[in-house]
């Protein structure tokens, strides 16, 4: 049944409420660690998350999309998907820790064959978890999904804190991440109500798999393309390089995908119950664009004129290194989602082939880049940063360009969707960098409240003085949300 604008708006606030507060909790938590942790703890998290994120593009194997795209599904399509993904995680984790002592030796860094072995158990508890985020997506069940993720995050959460502040180190964020997953399965398995079955209808493979593996080669394209900075990084430079690198990206991810996140998990279900009405898909899109230029453009700039504030009051002096990097990943991260965007229109109209294609051409950036500016030139980890910036904003205006040749909406359409945000945006940052430079706060907080209201109230302002129809459905949605608790 296609789904229609009130219930697209009431699924998107359900998101962004379970995006905002699990992912505000975990990143509370992140605040706590990184005044007790290391950048040489979280460099060796994140080199290890590098290899656990590829097993679980492996083990889910897309057939988490396929289930939510396919118009009828029933118990055989789902024992199928959950047959293939538990045999999927015994495989892979007795890939990883067979290997994870080459991979240590690799990286110069012994402890990282334990932390790899444990962290690999988070496998299982994917596999068994997999289908029943499906059910829940498909059946667009956000205010339950909203319950589940702050359960498993206050929990884990403060296990980790517990952890750290009695000298575990980097195994109290491997505690943190296990616990995390294990309770989530737990709150899902009580609330949704699906019994777990090994069967393997051949059929019913089949019919998803054609599409499964175009999700699958694009995620793993996706992956190379988004990691292949971290291991070069981990690798060329230091783990405490790495680790920097990774808390300059983390804020800016928080509010840019996980906003964006809100929408898109909404807007694949959305788009997938109408994808023979290619009009009314434009128009979803559209929509979409708009509101993401809306919240993510003056999200990004603002983040990136406050970065010395954020990184030392959130996460300390320590990581003040992080900050030059900051910049460079609010670009990443401003350009991402429209990216995300296009992907969602590819796999909504069964072309997950396009993904491929985008996927190619970033890897193939991302690696030229990489060999240029990281190996021949010997360039600083904040110019590669920059690089990889710059080549998102790129490969964002060529999925801009696919989309455009499927649903006939063009580069010129999309300006036009987001101009106005562009501006406000840019009026918001320029009148922020003259009060940076005319007016010095040593306070570090008054600094942050002083920008913040500056920053808000301006671009409040041009939203107003150009009409931008956004800010009323923001407020309309709000409303919508009082008046129905």
């Amino acid at each position: 049944m296609p789904v229609n604008k009130k219930q697209f708006a009431v699924n998107s606030l359900w998101k962004i409420l379970e995006q905002f507060a699990s992912k505000g909790v975990s990143l509370i938590v992140t605040f706590v660690l990184s005044r007790i942790l290391l950048p040489d703890d979280f460099g060796l998290i994140t080199l290890t998350a590098v290899f656990t994120n590829l097993s679980d593009i492996l083990i889910d194997g897309g057939f988490s999309t396929a289930l939510i795209r396919k118009e009828h599904v029933d118990e055989l399509d789902y024992a199928a998907a959950f047959t293939i993904n538990s045999s999927m995680a015994v495989l892979l984790y007795i890939i990883l820790f067979l290997t994870a002592p080459l991979i240590s030796d690799y990286y110069n860094t012994p402890e990282l064959t334990s932390v790899l072995r444990v962290l690999g158990l988070v496998f299982f508890v994917q596999s068994f978890a997999s289908v029943r985020n499906s059910i829940i997506n498909r059946n667009m069940q956000f205010k339950l999904l909203f319950f589940c993720n702050m359960v498993a995050c206050i929990l884990s959460g403060i296990a980790g804190i517990i952890f750290a502040c009695c000298g575990f180190g980097v195994w109290s964020l491997v505690i943190q991440r296990l616990l995390q997953m294990v309770i989530l399965n737990i709150v899902l398995f009580i609330k949704v109500k699906w019994k777990i079955s090994l069967r393997l209808d051949i059929k019913r493979v089949k019919s998803m798999l054609k599409f499964s593996l175009g999700v699958v080669g694009a995620s793993l394209l996706n992956f190379a393309g988004g990691n292949i900075y971290s291991l070069a990084i981990g690798k060329k430079y230091s783990v405490s390089d790495l680790g920097y690198y990774d808390k300059a990206g983390q804020l800016p991810m928080q509010f840019s995908l996980y906003t964006f996140g809100a929408m898109s998990n909404v807007l694949l279900p959305t788009l997938s119950s109408c994808q023979t009405d290619i009009e009314r898909v434009k128009a979803i899109v559209r929509k979409v664009v708009k509101m993401t230029s809306f919240l993510i453009m003056p999200m990004m700039v603002g983040l990136a004129l406050v970065s010395k504030e954020a990184v030392v009051l959130f996460f300390s002096d320590i990581w003040i290194p992080a900050i030059p990097m900051m910049y460079a990943t609010c670009l990443y991260y401003l350009a991402t989602p429209y990216m995300l965007i296009n992907v969602q229109v590819f796999f909504a109209l069964g072309r997950s082939g396009l993904r491929v294609k985008t996927e190619v051409i970033r890897l193939t950036l991302m690696t030229i880049g990489l060999i240029i500016f990281g190996f021949v030139m010997d360039c600083s980890v904040i110019q590669l940063a920059w690089v990889s910036g710059v080549i998102a904003v790129l490969v964002s205006a060529i999925s801009f360009y696919e989309v455009g040749k499927i649903i006939s909406y063009k580069i010129s359409d999309a300006f036009q969707d987001v101009w106005k945000a562009l501006v406000a945006t840019l009026v918001m940052g320029g009148l922020l960098v003259l009060f940076e430079n005319c007016i010095i706060i040593d306070n570090l907080v008054l600094s942050l409240i002083c920008k913040g209201i500056i920053g808000f109230l301006t671009y409040l302002g041009m939203c107003f003085i150009l009409k931008i129809p956004e800010l009323n459905d923001v407020v309309g949605l709000i409303k919508r949300k009082k008046s129905n608790e």
